[in-house]
């Protein structure tokens, strides 16, 4: 396999700090000079690789969904657990990095939703986007839990994944607030023993 070049690699670097930085601090919160010094960057470089902070915000959340539908793959893929259960895992895994990080973050998408709304073009595209590939990734994990009687029929798989992803975003702003992760446990066990339940 070829090795990545180093302005592929270096452009990664730069948007994987900026994951952090937007997770814990916002857009408006956080400065160019402060992604600069995070990466020890000038601000040559950084523009060498984006137009400007609203396209750098954009391509961090393409980054942000990728590398979350990546720990998605890997659950499908190296589990045998059931539909339901692959959610708990993926999920509780989510909650476990919540805590670590002091519940500081919560999601990059909801996070910039709540703050940009449609105010920055660029960012509404890449989020309406970020949401569309998980949501093909999280419907068939819906159907494949109704055809194993495990997941209600009575309600189709993409309203179920529309109000699971509603349900949880509005978990993390609690989160967020109270600094505990206790809405959202609680938020999960509702819908994948309750609400989802067959």
């Amino acid at each position: 396999m070829a090795r990545p070049r180093r302005t592929e690699h270096n452009r990664e670097v730069i948007l994987a700090k900026g994951i952090d930085l937007l997770c814990e601090q916002g857009y408006n919160g956080t400065g160019l000079k402060q992604i600069l010094d995070a990466v020890q960057i000038p601000k040559g470089s950084f523009y060498h690789y984006f137009d400007s902070k609203e396209a750098y915000a954009a391509q961090v959340v393409e980054l942000y969904i990728d590398r979350l539908l990546e720990v998605f793959d890997n659950y499908l893929l190296y589990t045998t657990e059931t539909p339901v259960d692959i959610i708990k895992q993926i999920y509780g895994w989510m909650v476990v990095e919540f805590k670590r990080k002091e519940c500081r973050e919560g999601c990059l998408l909801g996070n910039l939703a709540a703050e940009l709304g449609a105010s920055s073009s660029l960012c509404q595209v890449a989020m309406s986007s970020a949401y569309g590939k998980w949501f093909q990734r999280f419907v068939p994990i819906v159907v494949a839990g109704q055809e194993a009687g495990q997941i209600r029929q009575d309600v189709t798989a993409e309203l179920l994944a529309e109000t699971f992803w509603n349900a949880w975003e509005g978990s993390l702003l609690r989160m967020k607030v109270t600094g505990s992760t206790a809405t959202v446990e609680q938020t999960l066990a509702v819908l994948l023993d309750s609400l989802f339940r067959a």
